[in-house]
């Protein structure tokens, strides 16, 4: 079976915008998941820091 040359630049072309799309899906996926380990970090410090007492900056001594 023999491929035109244009039918070739077609399918260059389409697979690489299914690389692309592919790259980007992969990306958006990375930033979620980033910002899910982000925010799961913040709570366990938070509930860290509430039961442990450590509620610094709370308790501020405007006198000084």
């Amino acid at each position: 079976m023999n491929i035109s040359r244009t039918e070739q630049v077609r399918i260059r072309e389409y697979n690489l915008e299914q690389r692309k799309l592919q790259d980007k899906r992969d990306e958006d996926y990375r930033k979620v998941v980033e910002k899910h380990r982000f925010d799961r970090i913040i709570a366990e410090r938070v509930s860290r820091n509430l039961r442990l007492d450590l509620d610094k900056g709370r308790k501020i001594d405007v006198d000084c």
